[in-house]
């Protein structure tokens, strides 16, 4: 993948985080332990220093009221302080050495006993001469370069440690990340089936889990749009059908009025009349297909409180020449419902008027009621009734079943009823069968 480099060098540098804080944290540890050591040793050793000091002077008063000679006295003065930290060197008038060899520092134990501010004492002989105490820091020295020796192996393992620690604990943290980028890639290539990362073992849990909420509803969505997209092109296709028919037999007939087929004045008067029934019937066609249009965008709809029962008295007056005495209305209770009325009046005109055209011979009932909390309409027919693949399919646009015989229809009424009922946060719903009869419930939530 493209990124991979980019993860493989984020990786390099968190690990090399870690290393570099390892060394820093080494480093740290044994400048301070060596910074203590020295300090620690510089303190007992000024102590020490001074203690020999005033032993030696103690001594020489000793062994001077004795009446020795410089020369005797000095083997005595350094056998008697054989301490481990100086060197005791004795002088003469002439400042020459008589006893004791002075210590030779290289120049990291001159760095030490300078920076210590290690100082040699001085004690005097009478009758001429004098003692030196010298630092001597060659023990410690060598023990802090022992200790620098043995740590050094420590830190290098230490570092090793934090760079195999780093590259584990780095892999674990980008692995979530890495599967987020594969997963989006996979969406970028066109492919938005959801791929569940893994959770349980993740350390960025949220991460993974909104990636998962968004790949869920990114998959739905684009399942919504093309179920939409298919519908769209169904619609266009089925539309283009319907509208094929009336269009050629309107053009067949001035094609004939054109050619002089048709002369005599009763045929002329026929094609007319036949035209202007397709012409209608296109306008039928066309208008449902603006409303049903209409109906599938949001937030078009003019809510208001609608008395259903008055809703439902309008579509059967105005189907009512239509339809003669057959047409029966009956409410049950007032029921005030929210919506748009225009839509709510179509949703229930094309449902009467599809059961007073289906159902020719039988009386058709509107029947309003209260159902507790919900408001109920129901369009009952005892006509030939729906085969049961025409009820699974009767709110499909465009869609008539094999039984609907010679009458006219656009196959829109009962999708456009459907979509408008839905619009009001309502429901609606079919039951028939062979020679039952069918009946359409709608309901709606009742406006308190």
């Amino acid at each position: 993948m493209p990124t991979e480099p980019t993860f493989r060098n984020f990786s390099r540098r968190i690990t090399r985080g870690y290393v570099i804080l390892a060394v820093a944290l080494i480093a740290l540890v044994v400048g301070a332990s060596s910074a203590f050591a020295i300090i620690g040793f510089a303190s007992t050793f000024n102590q020490s220093i001074d203690a020999a000091a005033a032993r030696v002077q103690e001594r020489v008063r000793d062994l001077t009221a004795q009446h020795l000679t410089l020369a005797q006295l000095a083997p005595k003065i350094i056998a008697y302080e054989p301490n481990a930290r100086s060197r005791i060197l004795v002088y003469d008038s002439q400042h020459r050495v008589v006893a004791g060899a002075s210590a030779q520092l290289d120049d990291s134990q001159r760095f030490i006993a300078a920076a210590l501010a290690l100082r040699p004492r001085f004690v005097g002989v009478p009758g001429g001469g004098s003692i030196v105490l010298e630092p001597d820091v060659g023990d410690f020295s060598h023990s802090l370069v022992r200790y620098w020796e043995r740590i050094l192996p420590i830190g290098l393992i230490a570092v090793i440690i934090a760079w195999l620690a780093g590259r584990v604990i780095t892999g674990r943290a980008l692995r979530p990340l890495r599967e987020v980028n594969e997963a989006l890639g996979s969406i970028a290539e066109g492919d938005f089936t959801p791929k569940l990362l893994l959770e349980s073992d993740s350390s960025l849990h949220e991460l993974t889990q909104t990636y998962n909420e968004v790949a869920q509803r990114l998959n739905a969505a684009t399942y919504e749009q093309r179920r939409h997209e298919a519908q769209m092109r169904q619609f266009i296709a089925d539309a283009g059908h319907e509208l094929r028919t009336p269009l050629t037999i309107f053009m067949g007939y001035l094609d004939a009025l054109q050619s002089g087929v048709v002369q005599d004045g009763d045929g002329v008067r026929r094609v007319h009349e036949t035209m202007l029934d397709e012409s209608r019937k296109m306008r039928r066609i066309i208008e449902k297909l603006i409303l049903l249009a209409r109906l599938e965008r949001d937030g078009d709809s003019m809510l208001d409180q609608i008395d259903l029962q008055s809703v439902a008295a309008r579509a059967v007056d105005a189907l009512r020449p239509l339809a003669g005495e057959r047409l029966h209305l009956a409410a049950d209770g007032e029921a005030v419902v929210v919506g748009d009325d225009g839509e709510l009046y179509e949703a229930v005109k094309n449902v009467v008027e599809n059961a007073v055209r289906y159902a020719p011979a039988s009386a058709v009932e509107v029947r309003v009621a209260r159902d507790g909390g919900t408001a109920v309409l129901e369009v009952a027919d005892q006509g030939p009734g729906m085969a049961p693949i025409d009820v699974e399919h009767a709110f499909d646009r465009f869609y008539r079943g094999g039984s609907h015989g010679d009458v006219d229809g656009s196959g829109l009424g009962l999708a456009i009823a459907k979509r408008a009922v839905e619009r009001m946060g309502g429901s609606i719903g079919l039951a028939s069968g062979p020679d039952q009869g069918t009946t359409v419930t709608m309901r709606f939530p009742v406006q308190a």
